[in-house]
């Protein structure tokens, strides 16, 4: 039987729904158990995807766990992120699904824009994608616009 040892990710959908108080009590043991199983050491690189407003947790799980990689799948204030959790963690997110759904082209852009002012990517460690997933029918120019904005962002910060 192979043993997976190294780089470990999980998902939690829940932990939006609950305090700090009760993820530490009845969740984060659960989540230690499973981290330490499947990630090896302690030090292992280790990532998580959470949906909802759940970052009121993400210095108890970056402290307790580990966690290195956050992808985020609600509206989070990413400067504010970045300044909570530091350079070093990297951060993944953009617009939230339903603003990628509906709004303009032009407000996708804008939107990216603000995410990427936020001081996000102080540290060079953000991944921007669509905040969640993509709904049916998203119109392809919105996610064109992220693109274009994300990349126009990157040229002139690497100028």
């Amino acid at each position: 039987m192979t043993t997976f040892r190294g780089a470990f990710c999980f998902a939690d959908d829940s932990v939006a729904l609950i305090s700090t108080a009760m993820y530490r009590e009845r969740v984060l043991p659960h989540h230690r158990r499973l981290c330490d199983a499947l990630a090896g050491s302690p030090t292992s690189p280790r990532g998580i995807r959470l949906c909802g407003d759940s970052t009121r947790h993400f210095e108890t799980l970056g402290d307790e766990l580990n966690i290195k990689t956050f992808d985020t799948g609600f509206p989070v204030d990413f400067g504010a992120m970045r300044r909570e959790l530091g350079p070093e963690v990297r951060l993944q997110g953009g617009p939230h699904v339903d603003f990628l759904l509906r709004a303009t082209s032009g407000d996708v852009r804008d939107e990216v824009r603000r995410i990427l002012k936020s001081g996000v990517l102080e540290g060079g460690r953000f991944l921007l994608r669509e905040g969640n997933n993509l709904a049916p029918y998203t119109p392809l120019a919105n996610t064109e616009a992220m693109y274009h904005a994300g990349l126009e962002s990157a040229l002139i910060l690497a100028a």
